[in-house]
């Protein structure tokens, strides 16, 4: 390899190449580099190069050539014109083209997704009594209402106020955080869900009341329509959606709405009364 072209190498791969001014310990006798051969002067190089390097030698060769011969060098020919396809060639080459076609896929709309609904922070009352009865109320924080003694007299009313009773709260979301935004409500309704069929495992009941909107919208594994009374079944338990203790408080004449549809799912209980 020539020392011009090491160079090149080296320059190309990012290697800074220096030479040592005297001989370092241990290392080879230092040798002469191969150098390139010198480039012929112009007329020695159009004699032993039988190609033009440039427009103008290719010029010059063309006029020495025309003097030679005693013609004039005229203008170059143009190219004969090439004839034109025949109509059998042109329904060949359509016909080949629409076989080879490829139809373009049809556009797929965009799914889009469906909006976030947000949920606000709320709290659901919880009470067991013994294995009859899993009542979860959807409170109102700061309302300073009597929703505990209504309760207590509704148990009455249905002949269960001296069964073990036991009470807990569910707090949504489960973790505060005052920096965090408003949990979605699949989440809330994910974990309400899954917290009351776990309930339901560990503590079986006959019945079941979703009393309010929040519980009947993240904790009912069935689907119920409105806020009107209704009753249900799931896992062999009867379901019964009811107004809230603080609707009831707030519009008492819902209380017969609530007392009707319990005589209907609990004749027994009610009958005396």
């Amino acid at each position: 390899m020539h020392e011009r072209h090491r160079a090149e190498y080296l320059q190309a791969l990012g290697v800074t190449s220096y030479m040592p001014r005297f001989v370092m310990p241990l290392a080879p006798e230092p040798r002469q580099a191969l150098l390139p051969p010198a480039e012929p002067d112009g007329e020695s190089r159009r004699v032993n190069s039988p190609l033009p390097r440039s427009a103008a030698q290719l010029m010059e060769a063309s006029a020495e050539r025309a003097t030679a011969a005693g013609v004039d060098a005229g203008p170059v020919p143009s190219p004969a014109p090439q004839p034109a396809p025949q109509p059998e060639v042109l329904r060949e080459v359509g016909d080949i083209t629409r076989q080879t076609r490829v139809e373009p896929a049809p556009a797929r709309p965009t799914e889009l997704a469906p909006p976030r609904q947000e949920v606000a922070p709320f709290v659901l009352s919880c009470w067991w009594l013994g294995d009859e009865l899993l009542a979860v109320d959807s409170r109102e924080p700061g309302a300073a209402l009597p929703v505990e003694a209504l309760f207590n007299n509704i148990v009455r009313a249905l002949g269960w106020h001296e069964l073990p009773r036991e009470q807990d709260r569910l707090r949504w979301p489960l973790a505060e955080n005052r920096f965090a935004g408003p949990a979605a409500a699949s989440d809330a309704r994910d974990t309400c869900a899954s917290w009351l069929e776990a309930a339901s495992a560990r503590r079986p009941v006959k019945s079941i009341w979703l009393m309010g909107s929040q519980a009947q919208q993240f904790c009912s594994p069935v689907p119920f329509n409105g806020d009107e009374e209704q009753a249900g079944s799931w896992n062999g338990i009867r379901l019964l959606a009811l107004p809230s203790l603080s609707e009831l408080l707030r519009e008492p004449g819902r209380k017969r709405d609530v007392w009707q549809l319990l005589q209907q799912n609990y004749p027994e209980q009610t009958r005396s009364r």
